[in-house]
């Protein structure tokens, strides 16, 4: 009976968070992100303020969950698809495709930019505080694209698979460019451009040791 009532409760506090959260994310394209408070969130949800930073300490921390819960939705059909592709290099640009269709098409550049600003901020803190349980839906999908990569004998196996964060980073850079200044860069051809580099540095540490 305990369990019982636990699972409930447990369940009523997931469908606080996510109404919660589909009210904010349409305020924030309705009205822009600096323009809606967390009175306004509170009052459209029918919750008290402090139930919303129970769940989320601050307002960019909704976008981010957002976006995990759109990867965290996608990423069964993303692995399935990926140990079709015949190789790291072809996995990894469908990856990185992949997070501009989750992302900038549901975002505006405001929400992506912020999105992006926030999970940067929670990376320092996790290697601040060597905080190596953080996983995000992303980071599940970049694993396994590692994992195959050392099963085929593309990547050595004493490599860590956060050398692959390196690569998240450069591709979310070229991102915020893009979103800014589209006219500037091609996105499809910066994707390219960030995975050569990165299995070309794997290359060259491969044959320096």
């Amino acid at each position: 009976m305990g369990a019982n009532k636990v699972s409930r409760t447990e369940r009523r506090k997931e469908e606080t968070r996510k109404r919660i959260m589909t009210v904010a994310i349409d305020l924030f394209k309705q009205q822009g992100f600096d323009e809606t408070t967390v009175d306004q969130i509170a009052n459209e949800a029918d919750v008290a303020k402090c139930t919303i930073y129970s769940h989320f300490p601050e307002k960019e921390a909704i976008i981010y969950e957002h976006v995990q819960s759109i990867i965290r939705e996608q990423t069964p059909a993303m692995l399935e698809y990926l140990d079709k592709l015949p190789d790291t290099r072809t996995r990894l640009i469908a990856a990185l495709q992949k997070t501009m269709e989750w992302m900038h098409i549901d975002l505006s550049n405001d929400l992506f930019e912020r999105h992006f600003v926030y999970k940067m901020s929670q990376t320092v803190k996790a290697i601040k505080h060597l905080d190596m349980n953080v996983s995000t839906g992303f980071s599940t999908v970049m694993g396994h694209i590692f994992k195959l990569g050392i099963e085929s004998g593309e990547i050595r196996p004493d490599l860590s698979p956060g050398v692959i964060g390196g690569l998240e980073f450069s591709h979310f850079l070229s991102a915020l460019l893009w979103v800014n200044h589209p006219e500037l860069i091609s996105i499809n051809e910066s994707i390219e451009n960030n995975v050569d580099c990165f299995l070309n540095g794997i290359k060259n540490e491969l044959h320096d040791s």
